[in-house]
């Protein structure tokens, strides 16, 4: 049986608050956890769980051993789901920094996903903040990475 416990150590571990801001002026919230492709049906029960998401295998370009992966991407079920479990039962560490700043930037553009309904003051708040995210906080590397704007992922 999957608990809340299991679920946010599983994210804690391979899961990913995900931030875009996008060329087409779009801003995409996602939320996802990645396991070997053996671990499927882990994924499919934390779907079942949540009754949210979808589960799909990724497709193999670099070689590597196919994994599966557990992705939330509506803005409702962001909203409502994901946020709310996870202002319940807290991630940790690092992860616990990234969850803080996805519910912060969620907040911001709730209702305006394009990035031409943020105010400019509001973009680049929102564009300093997701340059932070899923680094290695504390590390030589992460503070160079933050520093420069790098990616979200």
């Amino acid at each position: 049986m999957i608990t809340p416990d299991y679920i946010v150590g599983m994210t804690d571990g391979e899961g990913c608050f995900l931030v875009s801001l996008r060329r087409d002026n779009r801003i995409d919230l996602r939320f996802f956890i990645v396991q070997a492709i053996g671990n499927r049906s882990l994924l499919e029960s934390i779907q079942k769980f949540f009754n949210v998401g979808t589960v799909y295998q990724k497709a193999d370009r670099s070689g590597r051993l196919p994994a599966c992966i557990f992705e939330v991407t509506k803005r409702d079920d962001i909203y409502n789901v994901i946020i709310p479990f996870f202002k319940e039962h807290k991630p940790m560490g690092i992860k616990a920094i990234s969850f803080s700043v996805f519910e912060e930037i969620d907040r911001i553009v709730k209702g305006r996903q394009d990035k031409r309904k943020l105010t400019s003051k509001e973009l680049e708040y929102v564009t300093n903040l997701r340059s932070g995210m899923n680094k290695h906080y504390g590390s030589p590397g992460a503070v160079k990475s933050a520093r420069r704007g790098g990616n979200t992922k």
